[in-house]
């Protein structure tokens, strides 16, 4: 009766840097970004950053969200940054949320910041639950 709507993820990315390129500089970006070669310099995106398996991204990265599946060397800051197994950071990691799977490799210091808007819910007793 209702049709589970899908969203092709390829569609998501708006910039995509290929497995045999190169980019050396600055780069800004407003939306999200996949990068699968080879970045110098420092990159700047107003959306999410998805470093691949095959990336070497030797810059400084800040964007909302940084998801690295392969090396980067250089400071990270974002809202979430995904260390994900088999990935390396070769820097500083500044981020509100940090996942480091089983596997991920950080060297370098880890600031994990407090969002100011963020407020948990008070928990339930346990004798009112």
């Amino acid at each position: 009766m209702f049709k589970k709507a899908t969203v092709d993820p390829s569609k998501l990315i708006s910039t995509f840097i290929g497995e045999n390129t190169s980019l050396s500089g600055e780069l800004k970006c407003d939306g999200n970004l996949r990068i699968d070669g080879a970045v110098e310099g420092q990159v700047l995106c107003t959306g999410h950053v998805i470093i691949g398996e095959k990336a070497v991204v030797k810059a400084d990265i800040r964007a909302r969200n940084v998801s690295v599946q392969g090396t980067v060397q250089g400071n990270i800051r974002g809202d979430r940054v995904e260390v994900l197994s088999g990935a390396r950071v070769i820097g500083d990691v500044n981020a509100t949320d940090l996942l480091l799977d089983e596997g991920g490799v950080v060297r370098g210091h880890v600031i994990m910041r407090e969002e100011a808007a963020r407020e948990l819910p008070p928990l339930e007793r346990a004798d009112q639950a």
